[in-house]
């Protein structure tokens, strides 16, 4: 099989000896899978990453998009996630099997992605209107990770490990500690985490509207949910006052389309924030935007601290 290249360099550098090992047994698992759901081979979604994706039908017609990846923590996060949304929301889990690292699901038509409709407002209006359906309660048996538990690892590890040169101000650290431990006291309650809720995973189906796709699956303050959004489709090259421009109509909408404090919603982008480019460290990807990026925590940071002054 001819996969992309980025998908090839992606299973290298995430999963190492494991998704070498894993990559040459990519076809039998296809066709395992194909021949589990009666599926006929279909065609590979352009722009998949860390794991395969192919658009097929099922036997009654349906549209579905396949999902084979190394059988992972957070592979199965995903399963369990898409489990308990039951369709409300986020693209439908049809089936899923563990051993053979599968999801198969619904697939969004025709798939428009969030950020090619509309502006700023319109996008995040809608990006909030899809948090309001996912976040509900998390159920009395899962296994799904708690937000902290992300922010304790990959802080504890740039501290010690991954960031020896300090290129994640340790400054940044501090207040995003302080932002998640202030978010914490004010919780209400956990609710299921989508945990990656971008632009790129916000997906338009003619029928059900805007739908999630890929979610992580983690729990914690529903406040956490709207960092992966505020920081992400900002125009790359831009002043940084453009980008606040943008960050604070965002943190606008999401405060009054989610019943959240400005605080709060910049508390929790602050997190975010400063969570992914930690995790650039263990990915070993930092990208040439990095000090963009790091300039954006500093704007977070003090629109977190704002209402104080």
């Amino acid at each position: 099989m001819n996969y992309p290249p980025q998908f090839v360099d992606d299973v290298y550098r995430i999963f190492g000896d494991q998704g070498r090992a894993w990559l040459p047994r990519l076809p039998e698992l296809l066709a395992q899978c194909r021949e589990r759901w009666s599926l006929p081979e279909g065609v590979p979604c352009p722009t998949m990453s860390m794991n395969y994706i192919e658009f097929t039908t099922t036997a009654a017609g349906e549209p579905v998009a396949l999902k084979v990846g190394v059988p992972h923590a957070e592979l199965f996060t995903e399963m369990q996630a898409l489990r308990f949304y039951d369709g409300r929301g986020a693209a439908r889990l049809i089936d899923a099997d563990r051993d053979l690292g599968a999801i198969l699901m619904q697939r969004a038509q025709p798939g428009t992605m969030l950020w090619q409709v509309g502006d700023n407002a319109e996008q995040t209006r809608n990006a909030a209107t899809v948090m309001r359906v996912l976040s509900r309660p998390v159920p009395e048996r899962h296994a799904l990770p708690h937000f902290t538990q992300w922010v304790e690892r990959a802080f504890r590890l740039t501290r010690t490990e991954w960031d020896p040169q300090e290129r994640m101000p340790r400054e940044l650290l501090v207040a995003a500690e302080e932002a998640l431990a202030e978010l914490l006291q004010a919780s209400t309650g956990d609710v299921i985490l989508h945990g990656d809720l971008h632009h790129e995973n916000i997906l338009w189906d003619a029928e059900a509207g805007w739908l999630a796709i890929d979610p992580k699956g983690v729990i914690g303050p529903r406040s956490l949910e709207v960092g992966r959004f505020i920081q992400n489709q900002l125009p790359e090259g831009a002043p940084i006052e453009d980008w606040e421009m943008l960050v604070r109509e965002r943190i606008a909408i999401f405060s009054a389309e989610l019943g959240m404090t400005p605080q709060a919603v910049a508390a929790g982008a602050l997190v975010d924030c400063v969570l992914s480019h930690c995790w650039c460290f263990e990915e070993e990807a930092l990208s040439p935007d990095w000090d963009d990026g790091v300039a954006l925590g500093y704007t977070l940071r003090r629109l977190w601290y704002t209402p104080r002054l």
